[in-house]
């Protein structure tokens, strides 16, 4: 009697675990859908320091104000719940300068800040940096043998179409406020053709559409992620090319696919780890590039390496945050780590890390990315070169960051 009570309170509790299971399903937590009004939240001032010169910020500063000129000062921008207008940004970037001239990065200017600022900071459980670069490239205006591998212009038949304009956007959650597609001869317009069409299926080939041939098309795919390259032509000459458009396909990395095939681990990934393993398997390499169907249209530049909102970069001074959540030209504080090595020839990438080192510092929100979607995801300009390439290359660290803005009297 006592072995069937037994037995009937285990079935019982058996039972109860299983409706559990079941029930729990339906009460899983789902992450927030992030908008600009919850990706941030008002917070106490940090510990501020900054590491680098005065003169590189002064310059990133005035490229923001640049970009804030040429916008409707009664416009709004949006810092967490509060709304503010383009011009007070701009009166906070014009303060923020004059102080900083006066008193320099120092203790007295900082403590100004945090008595006289307000900071905002993200509520993503967690934030990961990511560098990126300037790339260096070879190639040729004319095809060869040797220089294969194209750079395409935007294509005339690539059209963009703004969903938020029309009246059922609001009626569907999840809607992106933008679509691209490909408009044919009928009127009709389709998604535009993957990576996969492109490159592989030669979609666009025979269209005129070629600004260069370059000689690697591991460099052409990494450019495609950078944004901005300098290419050095056979004649001796220099072309700088910068992000023109793109064929409005989702970005899917191609570190996670090497990740979850278990080529690479998340210890050793790296774009350097990424390029060695290509290198070394090219008869991979079609179809692993494939597996991102994002693509990216370019367009000749003088100045640059421009950011989205149309300014200048300045190497770690400059950030990449996603455009739909965070105001474009607008002050940040930035907490995370760079990686250090002692060996001096970094023209090969393939060297390790010796150690990791706090950097902090001010920089300015000044372009965007495919692959920096939501809060918890940023990207800090390194520069041109191959330190800045190896640097870039291998970060992937924690921190924090803030927004910064002036309090209103």
């Amino acid at each position: 009697m006592k072995k069937l009570k037994r037995l009937a309170l285990l079935g019982s509790i058996l039972l109860i675990l299983i409706f559990a299971i079941y029930f729990l399903q339906f009460l899983k937590i789902k992450p927030p859908e992030w908008t600009p009004e919850n990706s941030l939240v008002r917070e106490i001032a940090p510990v501020i320091s900054d590491q680098l010169d005065t003169q590189t910020l002064i310059q990133a500063i005035d490229f923001s104000l640049k970009y804030v000129a040429k916008m409707d000062p009664r416009s709004t921008i949006c810092l967490g719940g509060d709304s503010y207008t383009i011009e007070q940004l701009r009166l906070t970037l014009i303060d923020f300068k004059n102080n900083l001239i006066e008193r320099g990065l120092s203790p007295s200017f900082f403590q100004y800040l945090k008595e006289n600022y307000l900071f905002y900071q993200t509520p993503a459980p967690e934030v990961i940096f990511t560098g990126y670069y300037e790339a260096h490239l070879n190639g040729s205006v004319n095809p060869s043998d040797q220089f294969r591998f194209p750079l395409y212009r935007k294509p005339d038949d690539l059209v963009r179409i703004e969903l938020s304009k029309f009246h059922f956007f609001s009626k569907y959650k999840g809607l992106p406020p933008t679509i691209k597609g490909r408009l044919i001869d009928d009127k009709m317009i389709l998604p535009y053709y993957s990576r996969e069409e492109i490159d592989s299926r030669q979609k666009l080939s025979g269209k005129n559409l070629e600004i260069v041939w370059v000689d690697d098309s591991i460099d052409v795919f990494f450019l495609h992620i950078q944004g901005s390259g300098v290419i050095t032509l056979n004649t001796g000459e220099k072309m700088r090319v910068n992000y023109a458009e793109s064929n409005g396909h989702p970005y899917r990395a191609i570190g996670k696919l090497l990740l979850d095939r278990g080529i690479l681990n998340y210890e050793n990934m790296s774009m350097q780890s990424i390029r060695t393993y290509l290198q070394n398997h090219p008869d991979e390499i079609e179809s692993i590039f494939s597996f991102n169907p994002s693509y990216v249209f370019f367009r000749m530049v003088e100045d640059g390496p421009m950011g989205s909102i149309g300014v200048p970069l300045t190497p770690y001074r400059s950030i990449a945050l996603d455009h739909r959540l965070f105001p474009g030209g607008a002050l940040c504080y930035i907490e995370t780590e760079i990686p250090v090595t002692d060996n001096e020839n970094l023209s090969f990438q393939d060297i390790e890390v010796k150690e990791w080192k706090k950097f902090s510092g001010f920089v300015l929100n000044q372009d965007t990315g495919g692959a920096i979607r939501g809060p918890g995801r940023i990207d800090l300009f390194t520069g041109h070169g191959d330190r800045s390439e190896w640097i870039a290359g291998h970060m992937k660290q924690p921190g924090t960051f803030y927004f910064l803005i002036k309090k209103q009297n």
